[in-house]
Parts: structure tokens; C-alpha cells; sequence
């Protein structure tokens, strides 16, 4: 949790930095998209109780995001794109392994408030749906030599559980460009899911619920210009 504060306030504290107001007689249009790496927070306290009384390791940590996003507009003045992106993070201890991981994607609708002859500061929302799902499984304990039969593999145990959501991801977004057809991008925002269906693949566990919620950043790479005309 401490890790991701520390980058949410980075994040702010860059985009502040890098994109001043821009002036009142100039505008500008911009467009371009490309991939994108960052950290997910949710909560996952709920789903690590379910994990540990299962007998699973729980899932401690920040979740990898991968993915991407693309959009054009006008400065000042609305961008419009999309964006998707997913993140997973898995736990081992012995044979046992549990699993947490999520995809999403939307619509991508923004207004660029201000920016530089290199940069954008645009304010927006990512809102569309997305899946999420919990695996455990128990690979089986070896067999001492010679007591196991030949040509006999003896599978894994897998249990699973799916989720689907709606959700609104508000952000930040800074971006800076480094060439005049590539740049780079710095997005601050919150996944907010108040829509979410939990289920299992069987009675063996009640499944907690899956639906994620949490702060996000992600660092992309922008491929795309900025172009600055009287108005």
C-alpha cells in the first residue's frame, strides 16, 4: 500500500510539474496511443481471508498492469478514445498456488484543461466493463520412486471462480512529448466498480467477491503528435 501512495503522489506531483496552464489565445490538437505498464491497488482483503481459510497463500502485494489506450482531441477541449488494460498477481507456498487477475476495457471520454508546445494535461473517464476471476490449485505431492505406476500423471486440483463488472476509472493524465511523433504518458486514476457478479465453478468453496475497485497508475508510450495553431 505504502509503495503505491508513494507513486500516486509522484504521479501528481509530475503532472502538476509538467503541464503549466497553457495560454488563453493558443490552441492545439493532439492524438496518438500506445502500450502501457503500471501497478493496480484493489482491496484484497476480502479475497485473501477467503485465500488463507482455504489453506492458500494470500495475495500480498501490487498487482502488474498491462495494457494500453488511445485517443485524440483538441486543447482546450474534449478527447475521445479508448483504453483497456490487465493485471494480475499470483501466490505460491509448497504445492499450493492462488491466483488473482483481471481485464478490462472502455470508452475513453476527457477535456484537455491545459498543457505546453510538448504537453497536454487532459482530465477524464474510462468507463466500460471487464471480467475478473480467482484460481487455486494444489499440485499433487510427488511419489517416492517406485511406488507410482508407470505412464500415470497425476493432474492438479483447480478450482475457480469468475467475476464480471461494470465499472468508472477517473484519472489524471499527463501527456509529454518527446519527439514530434512520440512521447511518453503518466496516468493517475481510481478503478471504481459499483457493478460486480461472483461465482464458482462448484460447491467446493463459497467464492468471495471478485469485483475490483482501486487507485492505479500507469506509464505509456505514446505514439502520436501535437500540433499548435492560432485560433
Amino acid at each position: 500500500m505504502q509503495t503505491m501512495k508513494r507513486m500516486l503522489c509522484v504521479a501528481v506531483i509530475l503532472t502538476a510539474a509538467a503541464v503549466p496552464s497553457m495560454a488563453e489565445d493558443a490552441q492545439a490538437a493532439f492524438g496518438g496511443g500506445g502500450p502501457a505498464l503500471g501497478l493496480f491497488l484493489p482491496d484484497l482483503t476480502e479475497i485473501d481471508a477467503f485465500v488463507e481459510s482455504a489453506g492458500y497463500p494470500a495475495l500480498d502485494g501490487n498487482l502488474v498492469l498491462i495494457g494500453g489506450n488511445g485517443r485524440g482531441g483538441v486543447m482546450p477541449g474534449v478527447s475521445v478514445g479508448g483504453g483497456g488494460w490487465g493485471a494480475w498477481i499470483e501466490a505460491t507456498e509448497e504445492n499450493l498456488t492462488a491466483e488473482y487477475g483481471l481485464g478490462l476495457g472502455g470508452f475513453d471520454l476527457g477535456v484537455a484543461v491545459g498543457g505546453t508546445e510538448r504537453s497536454v494535461l487532459t482530465v477524464g473517464v474510462l468507463v466500460g466493463g471487464g471480467a475478473a476471476g480467482l484460481t487455486l490449485t494444489e499440485e499433487a505431492v510427488p511419489v517416492p520412486l517406485g511406488m507410482a505406476p508407470r505412464g500415470i500423471v497425476i493432474d492438479p486440483t483447480v478450482w475457480n471462480a469468475s467475476n464480471v463488472f461494470a465499472f468508472a476509472a477517473p484519472y489524471v493524465d499527463a501527456q509529454m512529448q518527446l519527439l514530434s511523433w512520440m512521447g511518453i504518458g503518466l496516468r493517475a486514476g481510481y478503478l471504481w466498480a459499483p457493478l460486480g457478479w461472483t461465482w464458482g465453478d462448484d460447491d467446493k468453496f463459497d467464492p468471495p467477491d471478485l469485483t475490483p475497485s482501486g487507485p492505479f497508475v500507469q506509464f505509456s508510450i505514446r505514439f502520436g503528435g501535437l500540433v499548435w495553431f492560432e485560433p
